[in-house]
């Protein structure tokens, strides 16, 4: 089936394997299944759509509606939401279903959901069990961590984006298992490493890329099992040593050179057309130890899935689906809908969840439609309870109802979202200017100019950290690139002091898309294999200089 996208006007098409899916994970309610129509959106404005409803770095001050206490929040203090402190969110003190009401027949179905998000109170942060590390967002199972986001079971990080197990790291993203790291993506198992991506067992090592159980080596690409090499160039231990010495890492000019350098010569290096280790039938970019996934970017043990990012350790049967994992399946449209989780669709972070639709933040709950925020619920409508036979009667009518809106198939909305598209992961992937953003209905709060946050004299950052006094820590920075200001914290200057580098000149958020900007577009193209010419899906488009490879021939290569 070929469509036209409503919103792009890009063509796309609609398999029969995905209507085959829809199909599997349409809801039935008195042994009748609701089917779910194919969707009006390409698979790329579908996407932006989902991720405009995420927010995984923004946080504000602001006051828990609850306690009146300040509480460090995702929801910006302008923005029209109940905001509590999470640990008073999971309490017995309130009760989401005193927020329940009927649903009126006569309105859209989104305009009533919309009205239940303004008042039913959010959690200021997603976080659970985190001991020490208050600013961060969408974390679990972390201790003493500082601005780490979308990550687990980390320890005294700072600056990171979806860490697995790491410690003592700082500016990582997307790594697992790794120690003592830092301005690292995509690395597992690794210890002392710098500057380096796609990595896998290195160590005491800077600026690597596609290197796998290296040590002791500098400025290398697509290396194996090495150790004393630079630019791919075999030295002894003491040649190696002594040029390694001549090498001051602790000088923001020396960095800045070697970066140049280094990246002058990755681009005489052949890459893989796809980052992927164990990847069966898949298409996409970062796939490891996966089997029949389509056009999914950031996928690690994950089954039959479409569309999808960050679908992880247990993911099966997924399509348009962002952080879906640790043993989910039967998922449509949804966004951190995971943890032990099985059919739903049009959900946002619904975990552990069962047979839940149209709904936000539905924890532990099963058999709800058109929720928000609730805990072990089960036959709720618009947060109010029913009975098996009451619910089952009535969610059929309001999908009909929705049918006649056009509202039944298409995930909630922009316009319903509780962030401005700005600081939405949408801005990120999507970037769109303000005048824009207004033209489509969505939100933009004005931002506050980064030159006017800050009034004070200009610090200047010595170059060499071992010339860094300890009041650094007490300064305000202003950004080379944005001029925002930021902070030091001392275990921050701790941190650059032990491994020897030095302090950054741009902000974390400045940081943190420089480095994402090193990882390929979650988009598509098809090209040759510059050795032999045989056909390959990547994510390298074919104007870009690199040299791609087919895997066969890339492994010749390094082998």
């Amino acid at each position: 089936m070929n469509k036209t996208c409503l919103q792009c006007s890009a063509p796309f098409e609609v398999t029969d394997s995905d209507l085959a899916f829809y199909e599997k994970v349409s809801p039935i309610f008195n042994g009748k299944k609701e089917l779910i129509p194919p969707p009006t959106l390409c698979p790329d404005c579908r996407r932006q759509r989902r991720h405009t409803h995420r927010n995984e770095r923004n946080l504000y001050h602001r006051k828990c509606d609850l306690t009146g206490k300040s509480i460090i929040s995702a929801y910006a203090p302008q923005r029209n939401v109940v905001v509590y402190n999470h640990r008073d969110w999971w309490s017995d003190k309130w009760d989401a279903k005193t927020y329940g009401r009927d649903f009126d027949f006569s309105r859209p179905f989104f305009d009533q959901f919309a009205e239940l998000l303004q008042v039913v109170p959010h959690m200021n942060v997603a976080v659970g069990n985190v001991e020490n590390s208050d600013y961060c967002q969408l974390l679990t199972d972390c201790k003493n961590c500082y601005l780490v986001f979308e990550s687990s079971h980390a320890e005294d990080c700072l600056h990171g984006f979806w860490l697995q197990k790491c410690t003592d790291c700082c500016e990582l993203s997307f790594s697992h298992e790794c120690e003592l790291c830092y301005e690292v993506d995509n690395c597992y198992q690794c210890n002392h490493l710098l500057w380096s991506q796609n990595c896998t067992n290195c160590s005491d090592s800077a600026f690597l890329i596609d290197c796998i159980g290296c040590k002791n080596c500098l400025m290398c690409v697509n290396q194996r099992q090495k150790e004393y090499c630079i630019l791919n160039q075999q030295y002894s231990k003491e040649e190696f040593e002594q040029k390694k010495a001549e090498l001051n890492l602790g000088s923001r000019k020396m960095i800045d050179a070697l970066q140049e350098q280094f990246h002058a010569f990755s681009l005489t290096q052949p890459k893989k057309y796809m980052t992927s280790v164990q990847a069966e039938n898949c298409t996409g970019n970062y796939v490891q130890e996966s089997r029949n996934c389509t056009a999914c970017f950031h996928a690690h043990q994950a089954e039959d899935c479409k569309y999808g990012e960050h679908v992880w350790r247990g993911a099966k049967d997924g399509m348009d689906v962002v952080t879906f994992g640790r043993n989910a399946e039967l998922m449509y449209e949804t966004t951190n809908t995971n943890i032990n989780a099985a059919r739903c669709a049009f959900a946002i972070q619904c975990w552990s969840s069962f047979d839940v639709y149209y709904s936000s933040v539905c924890c532990s709950s099963k058999n709800c439609f058109g929720c928000v925020n609730m805990q072990k619920a089960e036959y709720c409508i618009l947060n109010k309870q029913y009975t098996k036979e009451e619910y089952e009667e009535l969610v059929p009518k309001i999908i009909e109802h929705m049918r006649s809106t056009g509202e039944y198939g298409e995930f909630f909305p922009p316009s319903t979202s509780r962030f401005s598209y700005h600081e939405s992961v949408a801005q990120e992937y999507f970037p769109m200017t303000k005048e824009e953003v207004l033209a489509r209905g969505w939100t933009w709060d004005d931002e506050v100019d980064a030159k006017d946050q800050y009034l004070g004299p200009i610090y200047e950052i010595p170059d060499d950290i071992r010339s860094v006094p300890d009041d650094i820590t007490k300064q305000i920075l202003l950004c080379s690139v944005t001029e925002k200001p930021y902070k030091v914290i001392p275990q921050e200057l701790k941190f650059y002091r032990d491994l020897g580098i030095p302090i950054p000149l741009k902000c974390p958020d400045q940081r943190h898309r420089e480095r994402m900007a090193l990882r390929n577009p979650l988009q598509l193209w098809n090209r040759e294999c510059a050795k032999c010419q045989k056909p390959v899906e990547t994510t390298y488009s074919p104007e870009r200089s690199e040299i791609v490879y087919c895997e066969e021939c890339y492994l010749k290569s390094i082998y």
